[in-house]
């Protein structure tokens, strides 16, 4: 059973844990033009749809491992972060299905 996590703005530089096929929505600060994806481990998660600039990038725990997801802005702005980071750790489901 794959379960929805949500990360917001204001766990910039934090660690969000999945399990395997965990899907994870991050949605950085609000900024002129969205966020591309600049990088994000491809061995243990998937983007879905495009790197290109949007408000949220949603991405499946595909593996088991760690790495880091970063996004930049589409606009340069003097005001706006340079990038938005989060550390990903996609650890075993360890959830049995009730047995029948």
């Amino acid at each position: 059973m794959s379960h929805l996590r949500q990360v917001g703005p204001e766990r910039q530089n934090g660690e969000v844990v999945l399990r395997y096929g965990d899907c994870l929505q991050v949605t950085p600060p609000e900024g002129l033009g969205g966020w591309r994806v600049t990088e994000y481990p491809t061995d243990i998660i998937r983007l879905d749809g495009s790197a290109a600039a949007a408000p949220s990038h949603t991405f499946d725990a595909v593996a088991i491992g760690q790495g880091q997801i970063s996004l930049a802005p589409a606009a340069p702005s003097p005001s706006a972060v340079a990038a938005f980071t989060i550390r990903v750790r996609v650890m075993r489901n360890n959830v049995q299905p009730p047995r029948s």
